[in-house]
């Protein structure tokens, strides 16, 4: 079976956040923490809005990786940011960064989840799903099934 990004709905969108940027912050959080310690690198993420509110009825909101994997914010208003990520959205370190600064580091460019999610297989297609269902329909919301 042949997986494309074409047959995935459309209009789920996010804001990209700089991985650089969370880097950079997630550093000053080791270095505090431990003392000595490599640099770690962050990718940068897709940040989307959840139907899910919180107890101040706000929308919660979550971290997603090209391979769909993501992180979503804990009842204390931070997300753990995975840093160091490789294959398949594994990760070897997490630091808790609030919500407000993980929207401080946002880029202003939105991407429809369905295009950043790489396309391979099953796996990736039900990650995109899986969001989008936890995810606000959109209000033009382009299926092409």
């Amino acid at each position: 079976m042949s997986y494309r990004m074409e047959d995935r709905k459309k209009g789920y969108m996010g804001t990209i956040v700089s991985g650089t940027e969370l880097a950079q912050i997630a550093n000053k959080i080791y270095a505090l923490q431990y003392k000595e310690v490599e640099p770690c690198k962050v990718d940068n993420f897709l940040l989307i809005e959840l139907k899910e509110k919180t107890i101040w009825d706000e929308h919660k909101v979550a971290l997603v990786c090209t391979e769909g994997v993501g992180w979503e914010q804990d009842i204390y208003g931070t997300i753990p940011v995975p840093t160091n990520v490789g294959e398949y959205g594994i990760y070897n370190g997490r630091v808790h960064i609030s919500v407000e600064v993980i929207k401080a580091c946002t880029t202003g460019e939105k991407v429809d989840i369905a295009e950043y999610v790489r396309v391979f297989g099953d796996r990736l297609d039900n990650n995109v799903h899986i969001w989008q269902s936890a995810m606000n329909k959109p209000k033009q919301l382009v299926d092409n099934n």
